[in-house]
């Protein structure tokens, strides 16, 4: 039997019999051919035994059996491919239907899967339009324009969906009574775009049914390969996806306050707003959909069903409300399964297997982290002359600490760690949150001081000196720096009820995200003799190339005004007048600070934390760790979510309100996250043209 361990380190959760018996049901691809690792492989000779053996003793002379071919949407994992084929095999087969699941592994962009409420108004039409840009400035038509090309590639010469409608035309010469269906979701649809065709070509008399659910493809390509066989090879074809108010009101992670599809039109085609099937206002728009799909007239070829559709003709309901809930809603599917069987279908959701991620959480008076996730960020490989040697032991000793009270650790280290890298790694965590989620960003390296172009460093007591401070990624000299102010404008996307905590082990983390109190002599002087007493300064003077390309990099600036009362906490290596140091392959900071932090995750406040990194440096004053953050985050509980926090004495009480939900931004935070949200759609358009 497999151990327990070896269980855990399957990322579907899958044992390794809930695999095998999924075996006869999965074609496992990657990058359009067969998947030669993971948590299982494809050969050629495991699709001949689909045919040759599972198919046929399922259906004994292949008396009329239905074939299900399934394609999940792209960007997801191996892992989330297996569990969508776990969760749907059992079903399909109780129901007479031999389904085979395509399981195209493409990676991860979890940041725009799923749902997570956002704030709408004036902020979420800002905000929508600051992550559509930020998506496609992060590589998102790069990602997408990949996984659209493994589909394409996957049905081409070479490819193991190409394999497999030539196993499947040979199986259907032998066996004429058995039909063939195709499902598609999401970005499934262009995946069967090219199957479909290729399997045609390949010998496959027809397609009894294609049905396509919330499709991402484009309306071109839909055209040029499914449309233009319906009524032809394709004998039904169906779309079902919602209406334009249901898309309206979907939401994606990080507040994006419409569904995937929109997000796919504006970020990740090639061209902007570029027309996609499943979107409504596309369909309205194109003449010939309207004919294809003219259900009231002689010329229709297709079907189109509206959700939410709750009434009518059994093959026409759906009653999704969310892009990534067509697969998983009962009307939807038992409406397919109808259309592919001609008959009642049983019940469609419930699962004959206990699944890990399915268990519902316990009620219990604390409240429940939905996620814990850190990313963690080492430079050494700086220019010549700038190097230094305990930022990647840093981060790998924060990760190690992290992972040990059940943090999930991305980490960034020395030439990965780009500015594009970094504040698409920060938003990333972001972007994924939800109220209760506990985040941690950590960065060791070299900080640095730059001109502040927008005066918003113009405060009381600092009104000579206007610089900002700025964390120095590996290809800073570019002027790709990340100051204060661009973490800041994304720690103000924050969801409510998120806790984020920063680490940061630099000279010049200061307050992370405003105001620099002043770069004097003992800054600078101590950065020189760092060197003499066996230390190394985490710090550099910026020098005029850099601060000319900086200069160039941000373009024109406007200052919005101060900041909303800030959510993140940040513990930093040391006071903004200070330097930061390494000494024997570590920072400072973190030799003290990282070994802290397991025994006193959830346990203590961050006040309390910060008195034990401090009395652990009393033996050298030489630099001072703070936090920057709310007054009320001092008696917070360290690393606990931000719905909780410690009464002396009482342990955990509700933050805020009866329900121990967080309270509603007063009218003034709105306004200036409404600024922020602006200010930060000003920076990503800098950043795109830079």
């Amino acid at each position: 039997m497999e151990s327990a361990t070896a269980t855990a380190q399957r990322g579907s959760g899958l044992s390794a019999e809930q695999i095998a018996a999924l075996k006869p049901h999965i074609v496992n691809l990657s990058r359009g051919k067969f998947s030669t690792g993971g948590e299982t492989s494809t050969t050629a000779a495991d699709v001949d035994a689909i045919f040759e053996q599972h198919l046929p003793a399922f259906a004994p002379g292949g008396a009329g059996v239905p074939i299900m071919i399934y394609a999940h949407g792209g960007l997801v994992s191996e892992a989330a491919g297996l569990r969508s084929a776990h969760q749907q095999c059992e079903w399909w087969k109780s129901n007479g239907v031999y389904p085979i699941f395509f399981v195209w592994e493409t990676g991860f962009l979890d940041a725009v899967f799923g749902s997570l409420p956002g704030a709408r108004g004036v902020l979420g039409d800002v905000k929508d339009r600051a992550i559509e840009l930020l998506a496609r400035a992060a590589n998102g038509e790069r990602i997408w324009g990949e996984m659209k090309q493994f589909a394409e590639d996957a049905s081409a010469p070479g490819g193991g969906a190409l394999y497999v409608a030539r196993a499947l035309s040979r199986f259907l010469s032998a066996h004429p009574k058995a039909t063939v269906h195709a499902v598609g979701h999401s970005a499934g649809s262009i995946f069967h775009s090219y199957f479909v065709p290729a399997a045609l070509k390949a010998g496959v008399p027809e397609f009894a049914s294609v049905s396509l659910l919330a499709p991402a493809v484009r309306t071109d390509t839909f055209k040029a390969t499914l449309a233009v066989e319906a009524g032809k090879g394709i004998k039904s074809l169906a779309m079902y996806t919602m209406t334009q108010q249901t898309e309206l009101t979907d939401t994606c992670p990080g507040g994006y306050g419409k569904s995937l599809l929109y997000l796919v039109r504006a970020s990740f085609e090639k061209e902007e707003f570029t027309p996609i099937l499943g979107l409504q206002e596309c369909f309205n728009a194109d003449p010939e959909l309207l004919r294809l799909f003219d259900t009231e007239g002689p010329a229709a070829k297709a079907e189109v069903i509206w959700s939410v559709t709750e009434t009518g003709p059994e093959t026409r309901r759906s009653t999704a409300t969310t892009h990534g809930g067509f697969d998983d809603n009962a009307s939807t599917m038992q409406s397919i399964a109808r259309r592919i069987t001609g008959k009642k279908p049983k019940a469609f959701g419930v699962r004959t297997v206990s699944e890990p991620w399915a268990v519902a959480p316990t009620a219990t008076e604390e409240p429940v982290v939905s996620s814990r996730r850190a990313l963690c960020i080492g430079i050494n490989a700086y220019p010549a002359g700038k190097e230094l040697y305990g930022c990647v032991a840093d981060a790998q000793a924060w990760g190690k600490q992290l992972e040990s009270v059940g943090f999930e650790v991305t980490t960034l280290l020395d030439e990965t760690a780009t500015r594009v890298n970094i504040l698409q790694g920060i938003f990333d965590l972001v972007a994924h949150s939800t109220a209760g989620d506990v985040l941690v960003v950590q960065y060791a390296g070299h900080g640095t001081y730059v001109d502040d172009l927008d005066g918003d460093e113009s405060e009381d007591g600092n009104e000579e000196k206007l610089f900002d401070e700025a964390l120095c990624p590996v290809d800073f000299e570019g002027g790709n720096l990340i100051i204060d102010d661009d973490l800041g404008e994304i720690f103000d996307l924050l969801p409510e009820g998120v806790s984020l905590t920063g680490f940061f082990d630099s000279c010049h983390s200061g307050d992370g995200t405003r105001l620099l109190l002043s770069v004097g002599d003992a800054v600078l002087n101590g950065a020189e003799r760092a060197a003499d007493h066996g230390r190394r300064a985490r710090f550099v003077v910026p020098d005029a190339t850099t601060t000319e390309n900086f200069r160039l990099r941000r373009g024109a600036t406007v200052n919005v005004g101060r900041r909303a009362d800030a959510r993140e906490l940040l513990f930093s290596a040391c006071q903004p007048d200070e330097v930061a140091y390494e000494t024997g392959g570590h920072g400072d900071f973190t030799a003290a600070a990282s070994l802290l932090l397991a025994p006193s995750a959830q346990k203590i406040t961050n006040a309390e934390f910060l008195a034990r990194v401090l009395e652990s440096f009393s033996h050298q004053p030489r630099q001072n760790p703070y936090f920057y953050g709310a007054v009320a985050a001092s008696t917070r509980t360290f690393l606990a979510p931000l719905t909780a926090r410690v009464d002396a004495g009482k342990g955990l009480l509700p933050a805020s309100g009866p329900t121990g939900q967080p309270l509603p931004a007063t009218p003034d935070e709105a306004a200036a996250r409404a600024r922020a949200a602006a200010s930060f759609l000003r920076a990503t358009a800098d950043f795109i043209d830079g």
